[in-house]
């Protein structure tokens, strides 16, 4: 491979940068939604050899660090964040030369066994999918956002970013018990995060019939689905399989990491 330089995300390159990452959507999901939904909070750089993109790094809200591409960008692309504690989202290719630079400090899922969570992506599409839903399910607006943030124990204002897509939930009584919800979406797809269920209430079909409303709202809109979810959490991937998500054969790291002290050229 020739020589890599990495220059700013700029008008020059982002049609090129699109291009290059609408060949795989699910793999870059987060960076074409970032950049086109959220560009204010999101800086990017990009990799060339030869001129031809051969990667990228973006950094999103001053925090979290995403990176596609040949493992050989990764030290080039590095040199441009000064980020001394962020969050990263990589492809597994790229942990050797991240953790020679940064220490892991913290899974990104909290079932993982050691520091670095492997998280394989699943997709439902109209074809696949296979509703169960054995208990109502039925979408949240803001009016549920102290519901939401009593699950969660979160404060109430955190709970604005899973209103910006959609979201559903089960209620038991007045009790929000289940939700899941979709918060960002791209024309053809749409990702489930933040699917939880009350310690007290799992085990009874709750995450199965509150996701089954979500993909099933989902698909109804034109949409293909998909997720991450930990390898260190079967009983998730039971549930996901059961309704119909199938594994995609991409796999990608989550972690918190801090800034060695390398004194070498990266």
């Amino acid at each position: 491979m020739k020589a890599i330089v990495t220059v700013p995300l700029n008008q020059n390159v982002e049609n090129r940068l699109f291009e290059f990452m609408n060949r795989d959507r699910i793999s870059h999901f987060y960076a074409i939604f970032d950049l086109k939904h959220l560009g204010a909070k999101t800086k990017a750089w990009v990799a060339l050899s030869n001129n031809k993109i051969i990667g990228y790094l973006m950094e999103y809200d001053k925090r979290i660090l995403y990176m596609r591409g040949h493992q050989m960008c990764a030290s080039p692309l590095l040199r441009n964040s000064d980020l001394a504690s962020p969050w990263f989202n990589i492809e597994p290719k790229h942990l050797p030369t991240i953790k020679r630079l940064y220490k892991p400090t913290e899974p990104a899922d909290k079932a993982t066994v050691g520091l670095v969570t492997t998280f394989t992506t699943m997709k439902a599409t109209q074809e696949t999918f296979n509703p169960v839903q054995r208990h109502k399910a039925q979408e949240l607006t803001k009016e549920n956002a102290k519901a939401l943030a009593e699950l969660l124990d979160i404060e109430p204002q955190q709970t604005q970013g899973f209103f910006t897509g959609l979201t559903y939930g089960i209620f038991k009584g007045n009790k929000l018990v289940s939700f899941a919800g979709s918060p960002e979406m791209l024309e053809d797809l749409a990702i489930i995060r933040g699917v939880q269920t009350a310690p007290e209430e799992r085990n009874k079909g709750y995450s199965t019939s509150v996701c089954s409303a979500l993909v099933q709202k989902l698909i109804q809109q034109g949409k293909n689905v998909m997720l991450y979810v930990s390898k260190d959490n079967p009983a998730a991937v039971k549930v996901y399989r059961k309704i119909g998500f199938k594994e995609t054969g991409r796999e990608f790291l989550g972690f918190m990491a801090k800034k060695r002290n390398v004194r070498h050229e990266l």
